[in-house]
C-alpha cells in the first residue's frame, strides 16, 4: 500500500489565534507569535497521537485488490467522489458507502473484469502484484478559518487546551518545564509521565485526550 499527497493543506492548525486569545481572555498582542507556534506545535500533536490528518488534502491511494465487496481508504472523510482504476482500466461501479469511515463498495469486488465473448472473466493478479487498484480521491476536513469550516468542535476544543496549558505554564515561569526548544516550538514538562513511567501524547494535557481518545485510529 502507498500514499502519495498530491495537493497539500495551506494550513494545518486546528485552531485560531483568536479563539486561543478569547479562550485565555488575551487582549494585547505581546504573545501572538508564540500562541501562534503553540498552535501549530498542538496541531501537529494532536494528528499524531490520533493518527490521522484533519485538513483537507488531494491523495493517490494504492491498495491491493480482492474478491471483497469493501474497500478501506486511509484518510477520512472521503470529500466527493473517488476517481478509481484497477489495472490501469478505469472502474465507476461503486458507491461511497461511509465517507468519514473511508468505504468504497463494489457488488462484484476489487478485481478487474473483461468480457469473454458472452461471459465476464475476472482477473485476479498473483500476490506479489496485488497492489493494482490506484484511487485517486479528496479527503479530510475544512479547518477553523477556512470557509464553510467542517472540522469538529471537540478536535478544536483539544487543541484550544493544549495551547492555553502551554501558556500559563509558560507564565507561571516554566518551573515545571524539563526542556525547551526554539523554532518550531518543542515543550517537555515533567508531568509527561504517568505512573508507570510511561511518556503521555506529546505532552498533550489530559482533558485534550479525552476529547480525541474516541477518534484515535
Amino acid at each position: 500500500m502507498g500514499i502519495t499527497v498530491t495537493t497539500t493543506a495551506g494550513t494545518t492548525a486546528l485552531t485560531t489565534l483568536t479563539a486561543v486569545k478569547d479562550a485565555l481572555q488575551l487582549t494585547v498582542d505581546t504573545y501572538d507569535a508564540l500562541l501562534e507556534r503553540m498552535i501549530r506545535a498542538a496541531s501537529d500533536a494532536i494528528s499524531q497521537y490520533a493518527g490521522r490528518v484533519y485538513a483537507r488534502q488531494d491523495y493517490v491511494e494504492t491498495l491491493p485488490g480482492n474478491d471483497w465487496p469493501h474497500l478501506a481508504l486511509t484518510n477520512t472523510p472521503i470529500v466527493g467522489t473517488p476517481t478509481i482504476l484497477i489495472d490501469s482500466e478505469p472502474v465507476t461501479d461503486f458507491v461511497v458507502q461511509d465517507a468519514d469511515a473511508g468505504m468504497l463498495y463494489r457488488e462484484v469486488g476489487w478485481v478487474r473484469e473483461a468480457w469473454v465473448g458472452w461471459a465476464v472473466e475476472r482477473y485476479t493478479l498473483p500476490s506479489t502484484e496485488q497492489h493494482n487498484v490506484n484511487v485517486t480521491y479528496t479527503a479530510g476536513y475544512l479547518l477553523p478559518g477556512e470557509d464553510d469550516r467542517n472540522l469538529p468542535y471537540d478536535v478544536e476544543e483539544a487543541c484550544i487546551i493544549t495551547v492555553c496549558a502551554w501558556h500559563r505554564k509558560e507564565q507561571r515561569g516554566g518551573g515545571d518545564v524539563q526542556s525547551r526548544k526554539v523554532g518550531d516550538l518543542a515543550i517537555t514538562y515533567a508531568d509527561q509521565t504517568n505512573a508507570q513511567g510511561v511518556v503521555t501524547a506529546a505532552g498533550l494535557p489530559p482533558d485534550a485526550r479525552a476529547l480525541i481518545s474516541r477518534r484515535v485510529l
